[in-house]
């Protein structure tokens, strides 16, 4: 894909992001919709993100802290520039394919820890409490 990972996250994600092997992070919480696509031009050489570029942003996971809108997402904008918003929780076929590449290419890390299905209330507890980084993988065993 030859892309380039930056990192855009919650300040307290910033440790998890660094160790999934972004070059680049920005703090979400610092900035507003205006700042946050500069600092990712000025990250990206002045080119701006790819994914834009492509025209599909997609929302992969559920963000931590309250729900908030995706704002100033102007629909004759959207039409005009063939920009399509998008979300899942878990990706595709494709996406995983191209996931494994970037991660045999030692590109990106996987951040994750097992747990017995014991400690799955343990864990939950942690999701909503948002201190939970990376992924937890439950053992059924």
């Amino acid at each position: 894909m030859g892309m380039r990972v930056i990192g855009i996250d919650a300040g307290s994600k910033e440790k998890v992001v660094w160790d999934c092997g972004a070059e680049h992070f920005i703090d979400v919480t610092k900035h507003d919709d205006k700042s946050i696509a500069e600092e990712v031009v000025k990250t990206a050489d002045g080119l701006g993100a790819s994914a834009v570029i492509v025209g599909t942003l997609v929302c992969v996971g559920m963000p931590e802290g309250q729900p908030e809108p995706i704002g100033n997402a102007f629909p004759a904008n959207l039409v005009l520039k063939g920009i399509t918003i998008a979300s899942t929780a878990v990706g595709n076929r494709k996406d995983a394919i191209e996931v494994l590449d970037f991660a045999a290419r030692g590109v990106v890390n996987t951040v994750f820890r097992t747990e017995k299905v014991d400690k799955l209330s343990d864990v939950f507890q942690e999701m909503k409490v948002g201190k939970l980084s990376g992924r937890v993988v439950i053992d059924l065993q």
